[in-house]
């Protein structure tokens, strides 16, 4: 317990229990500000990869869509929402509740998107990622990590923190390829927007891209924009660059699942001196996940990285989509976590899980069109 402060019950802590304390009570009752960095990898419209999406191919809407219903409230590159096969909402309705009831600012960037967002939004200047099997995903990595460290350091002159997060189908596949390339992981231990993990498949994937990129399980330990170029995706370059740049001004919340594990051990490879300045933030849904091990990976990217986990439950919510959550589907994403334990923050422990799922169900209806 850091200076008399005690964690709400909304909230649960994982992994460096004093680092987590040490920050949350440095921001506690705070303001900050939310970005989104939205991308595309060819990666997830192979077929089996990716559920963020209806099919594989729509999978490379999702981005865009989700960034447009975070600043309009609808979108405009698709019809409907992005959705589950079986019809479950994409985890943004959540992160879209967490910002009303936050009032907190947010911005999207647009690292490298094949289907680009309808909105307006800080763009770096990045083209989309190559499927990671040819072994050459992103071509301009380093340049759109300094523009990440750009980003961060803009977004954190006059906020006392910053959350990041991504909107990305099929990234957690190039995570696991870029942990692997670094040697910081070993065994697939991502997490899926689906219950049925397809681990196999990433796997076989993953094994496919480091022989194409002509390295091997910690091949590329000591350059690791190399291995985002190899086998990784445009967002993890921007977002990891972010956490460098902002965390010289401010706390940061790094806001999703195992697919944002990747864009914090190039964070920390890059710059040690952030480690023990960011936390992940994340849901219960992750943490508790059977299927990966984001306590583990976190631990062998660094002890010193802390995970604050929002304790949502949707078992109650009367809409089997949102229900759905409860049996393994989605998890996370569009930093649905991350700004959910923002919201707590920002309203010292006055928003909590129950007022988060009110305002979700709220704006359920309305984009279903339920009037009752």
């Amino acid at each position: 317990m850091a200076d008399g402060f005690i964690v709400p019950p909304s909230l649960g802590i994982a992994g460096d229990r004093e680092t987590a304390e040490k920050i949350l009570s440095q921001i506690w009752g705070k303001r900050g500000v939310f970005t989104c960095t939205v991308a595309n990898t060819l990666t997830s419209a192979i077929p089996g990869v990716s559920d963020a999406g209806d099919t594989p191919e729509l999978t490379l809407f999702t981005p865009a869509a989700d960034a447009e219903l975070l600043v309009l409230g609808r979108t405009v590159c698709m019809k409907g929402i992005p959705i589950n096969p079986g019809g479950i909402p994409t985890p943004a309705t959540l992160t879209q509740a967490a910002l009303n009831l936050s009032g907190m600012q947010y911005h999207i960037i647009n690292a490298g998107c094949k289907v680009v967002p309808n909105i307006p939004c800080y763009d770096v200047g990045g083209t989309y990622g190559e499927a990671i099997t040819c072994g050459h995903a992103v071509p301009d990595a380093r340049k759109l990590y300094e523009r990440g460290v750009e980003l961060g350091e803009i977004f954190s002159r006059d906020e006392d923190y910053l959350i990041i997060s991504e909107s990305c189908a099929g990234g957690t596949t190039t995570a696991m390829a870029v942990m692997m390339a670094m040697g910081v992981m070993t065994e697939n231990l991502v997490s899926s927007s689906s219950p049925k993990n397809p681990k196999e498949l990433k796997s076989r994937l993953v094994a496919e891209a480091l022989k194409a990129a002509g390295t091997e399980i910690g091949g590329l330990a000591d350059d690791p924009l190399k291995a985002v170029e190899c086998v990784g995706d445009p967002m993890i370059a921007v977002n990891a660059g972010m956490i460098v740049g902002a965390s010289k001004n401010v706390p940061v919340i790094v806001g999703g699942g195992t697919q944002m594990a990747a864009v914090m051990a190039v964070a920390a490879k890059m710059d040690p001196s952030c480690v023990g300045k960011f936390m992940q933030g994340t849901t219960r849904w992750l943490v508790n996940d059977p299927n990966s091990d984001i306590v583990k990976i976190m631990h062998d990217i660094d002890p010193g990285i802390p995970i604050v986990y929002v304790n949502m439950d949707y078992s109650k919510s009367p809409y089997e989509g949102l229900q759905a959550y409860e049996w393994g589907y989605i998890k996370e994403g569009v930093g649905c976590g991350g700004t959910s334990v923002g919201a707590i923050i920002s309203s010292a422990g006055k928003v909590d899980c129950d007022t988060l799922l009110d305002e979700v169900h709220r704006l359920y209806k309305g984009i279903l069109g339920i009037t009752e």
